[in-house]
């Protein structure tokens, strides 16, 4: 097959193959992107590989484009972010081994794309096609992508997959539900021995976590949950967990998150903490839960990130329930209370507010004077 890439990323695989021919380097896309190309979708994530080394294609992309690079050393891999927007990854043809199974694997270099191809999660994801002048979208399928796509099917390329990287298992339900694709018989089979087996439980809580997560970026985030709750792979996430309509009411994937620990009660700060979010994010997901275990409004202001969370997860509750108390501890002190009858008389007033009982600082000071 001869692909012809979209005109907003032809200039740039155009260009880059061009320099990569100079250098003598054979030069692909391989990946998502292809799959996306061939379904016709945008992607502003391209995966490039290269046979021989590619660090100065990196140079060249940020020269003529603007942006900038990245290198992770561990794998050799090159990160450009262009100012457009566009990433690239750009990688030296590989092979890949798992010393043990849910560890990252070993990296060495090959020439041969079968190889690199080979080292990938579905067969969906293993094709690739050339970038250089003279055989431009020139395509390489040995594992039978077009096909897989074109059927609707999520298929792993070897029987020891999802024991070798067991996120795998939480991408096969991300790309099934977000393409509204079914997995393959035998990769379906393979999947439940997986949970059997509690293959999740091999990787670091830290890259489980960031590879569920993912799934609250997705816009069929719902039809996603479904495949999990249907192969019970949730339970590795948190006990209880599951899915709710709530989450429909936030877009972006740190409010989900804050929905979910809200929906957990009393279990919520806990599964909070096992998801090394950034610091503040984790801050503010944890005030907006506390407010929904206190069933008072809160004695400072939410922040709109914390209001868009409690009112997804509390629909209908009065707007005073959201606001900061209308009354302050030194305004009930002018009032002639001291102490356990301040916190009491402040905790009256919240409760009201949470109610809708008031809604207005005249209203607080009236049920105080009573």
């Amino acid at each position: 097959m001869i692909f012809s890439a979209p005109k907003p990323y032809k200039e740039y695989l155009a260009a880059i193959g061009e320099y990569a021919h100079k250098l003598g380097l054979q030069a692909w896309i391989v990946g998502g992107a292809v799959r996306d190309f061939y379904l016709q979708k945008s992607t502003l994530d391209i995966d490039l590989v290269f046979t021989g080394n590619q660090e100065s294609v990196a140079g060249f992309c940020v020269k003529k484009w603007g942006g900038e690079k990245k290198k992770f050393s561990q794998f050799g891999t090159f990160r450009v972010h262009l100012e457009n927007g566009l990433k690239l990854d750009l990688v030296r043809a590989r092979k890949e081994e798992y010393p043990y199974p849910g560890v990252l694997p070993q990296v060495t270099f090959s020439t041969d794309m079968k190889d690199d191809l080979f080292r990938r999660d579905f067969t969906v994801n293993a094709w690739c096609f050339s970038i250089l002048p003279q055989s431009f979208g020139k395509s390489y399928d040995p594992f039978g992508a077009q096909k897989d796509i074109d059927a609707g099917v999520v298929r792993i390329l070897h029987d020891k997959s999802f024991l070798d990287d067991p996120t795998r298992m939480y991408r096969a339900v991300r790309f099934a539900g977000r393409f509204g694709w079914r997995l393959a018989p035998k990769t379906e089979r393979l999947l439940l021995e997986a949970v059997k087996g509690e293959y999740p439980l091999l990787l670091t809580r830290e890259r489980f976590c960031r590879e569920f997560l993912k799934t609250l970026e997705e816009k069929n985030a719902k039809e996603i949950f479904s495949l999990m709750e249907k192969y019970d792979m949730l339970k590795f996430a948190w006990p209880g967990l599951h899915w709710s309509d709530a989450l429909l009411q936030v877009t972006s994937p740190e409010r989900r998150i804050g929905v979910m620990v809200c929906l957990l009660g009393s279990s919520g700060e806990n599964f909070l903490r096992t998801l090394h979010l950034p610091k503040e994010v984790a801050a503010a997901i944890l005030g907006a839960w506390k407010v929904t275990q206190e069933k008072m409004c809160s004695l400072s202001p939410l922040s709109s990130f914390q209001k868009d969370i409690l009112a997804a997860v509390l629909p209908g509750m009065p707007k005073a329930a959201f606001e900061p108390c209308f009354i302050k501890g030194g305004e009930l002190k002018e009032l002639g209370l001291a102490g356990r009858k301040i916190s009491g008389a402040l905790d009256r007033v919240r409760k009201a507010q949470w109610n809708g009982d008031v809604t207005s600082r005249e209203e607080a000071l009236q049920l105080l004077k009573q």
